[in-house]
């Protein structure tokens, strides 16, 4: 049984702060699963097959990385089953038109798609896009192992956890399936199918200046539950961390193969024990790689004293992100976000000390936000940048279904899940527009407070040393990033002067 698997181009504003060009790590977990199960099995990775292709979508002020519709068909090809990966929900509009195009080139073919994004509305995707045979919902790799076998057998489908199937014109949930116990179990991920050399060669990765990166996954699932976040939904909020030397032996397998010299962690919540921080940075260190390892993610702080953090700079740590959200107690409090800025403010301290390169992830715009909360947060801001943090992103809240504060918009009418909702999910990383979905801010208002944020966050930083700017201007022109910032403005100056688009093919 011939088995295909996707990932489809992702869809970014033009005017976006981020180039979101990194190795499908979810796809290349399934890969390496159904090809232990004896079936034949390929990748077409339409991002990694040209990384550098932008295409303008027939809405000018958004693009599509990767290869074009058409392109996608062909590489495909006539198969038995297509898996397709459908992460973000930003993408859900051109996915849709994509997978529909290869309904129409493989009649017969069963179509599986799995993700956050099917994870959250498995129902609405196999109404919205009636190409869709199958969604698999939370991890996939115990039920594609069950599923495979029974595509093949064509037995029924009623007794495997995990799925939303279409039978008889209906979407039959058949429940949820229990978490991977042991990760490790897992094997690794099928780097070999995918386009490595691409990614490799030219650096391409979620952290900073990187070299050849392979991506890692320590832990999935996140003990919170905060409520703009679609995780819980995804991964359970039962935290699930691999075990350290199965870790490093990973690591010591990619180096081998791969020529790794920096990993980035794809984990949305990676460090929660400090135990296991420690034993995996000393015995990194004991092994004098001389390699780096990068948290792109927001991560939080209550493991990251000094201590710590001296570790992971020893071991090879160089960026990491901090995800306070926000500035405003009220806001942290409203979105369930369980910190403290205060205990937060000593271990980003800390960081800056030890030699870090700090990136934060701050988030405005939430339902119910005010502007004397959005002032705090931006006072936040203002200390971050006195104190010597590198980056700032700050973003507008975008609700992704499945989210706690998604239903909530969705119950009271002010979300309704059309092409025009879907694309205005990118809003988040637009620097010329944003969404609010607050009844006291306007989309203006939203639009001049994060950029107030940013002009003032970089000035503070350049005024007080200025040796960054240098750095700044130096690194766009040589291609070189040392930071977030420098990754941005590098992605944007490519989309407006140097890159070739292609026109409305997709």
């Amino acid at each position: 049984m011939d088995t295909v698997l996707l990932r489809l181009p992702t869809v970014v504003p033009k005017f976006g702060t981020n180039t979101p060009v990194c190795l499908p790590l979810g796809m290349a977990y399934i890969a390496s699963t159904i090809r232990d199960l004896g079936f034949d099995v390929r990748c077409v990775d339409a991002v990694g097959e040209d990384p550098f292709k932008h295409i303008v979508l027939e809405n000018p002020n958004f693009l599509s990385f990767g290869l074009s519709t058409p392109e996608i068909v062909e590489k495909g090809g006539k198969c038995d089953v297509i898996g397709v990966s459908l992460m973000f929900s930003h993408d859900w509009a051109v996915a849709k038109s994509i997978i529909q195009k290869i309904r129409e080139n493989n009649p017969k073919t069963v179509i599986i798609c799995g993700g956050e994004h099917v994870t959250a509305v498995p129902e609405f995707c196999l109404n919205d896009c009636p190409a869709i045979d199958i969604c698999v919902l939370g991890e996939g790799e115990e039920t594609i192992s069950e599923l495979m076998p029974a595509i093949q057998s064509k037995a029924p489908l009623g007794d495997i956890k995990g799925i939303v199937y279409r039978s008889g014109g209906e979407a039959i949930s058949t429940g949820p399936r229990t978490r991977i116990a042991v990760l490790d179990d897992l094997p690794r991920p099928a780097w070999d199918l995918l386009p490595m050399e691409n990614y490799l060669s030219n650096s391409l990765g979620y952290g900073v200046n990187p070299g050849r990166t392979v991506p890692l996954q320590v832990a999935r699932g996140c003990p919170y539950q905060c409520t703009f976040c679609s995780s819980p939904q995804m991964w359970t909020t039962r935290w699930n961390v691999r075990d350290v030397d199965e870790v490093i032996a990973e690591m010591q397998y990619d180096i081998d193969t791969y020529g790794a010299q920096n990993f980035d962690w794809y984990d949305l919540t990676s460090i929660v024990k400090k135990d296991w921080i420690v034993d995996f940075c000393r015995k990194v260190i004991a092994k004098n790689w001389g390699i780096t390892w990068q948290m792109p993610s927001g991560t939080r702080s209550e493991a990251l004293d000094e201590e710590v953090l001296q570790l992971m700079y020893l071991s090879g740590q160089r960026n990491i992100s901090y995800a306070p959200e926000s500035g405003s107690p009220d806001t942290l409090k409203e979105i369930k976000k369980k910190i403290s800025l205060d205990s937060m403010k000593i271990s980003i301290k800390s960081a800056l000390k030890v030699g870090l390169n700090v990136k934060l992830n701050l988030i405005m715009g939430f339902p119910n936000e005010t502007k004397e909360r959005v002032f705090e947060t931006l006072s936040f801001v203002r200390s971050m940048a006195l104190m010597g943090v590198h980056d700032i992103n700050i973003t507008c809240y975008a609700p992704y279904p499945g989210s706690e504060a998604f239903l909530g918009l969705q119950n009271e009418g002010k979300i309704a899940m059309n092409e025009e909702y879907f694309y205005a999910l990118t809003s988040y990383t637009d620097l010329r527009h944003s969404i609010s979905y607050s009844d006291h801010i306007g989309n203006r208002a939203l639009t001049l407070y994060r950029l107030g944020g940013f002009i003032m966050f970089y000035s503070l930083s350049y005024l007080t040393r200025p040796i960054r700017l240098i750095k700044v201007f130096y690194n766009l022109f040589t291609g070189k990033a040392e930071s977030r910032l420098d990754t941005a403005l590098r992605g944007i100056f490519d989309r407006l002067f140097i890159k070739k688009f292609k026109i409305n093919n997709v």
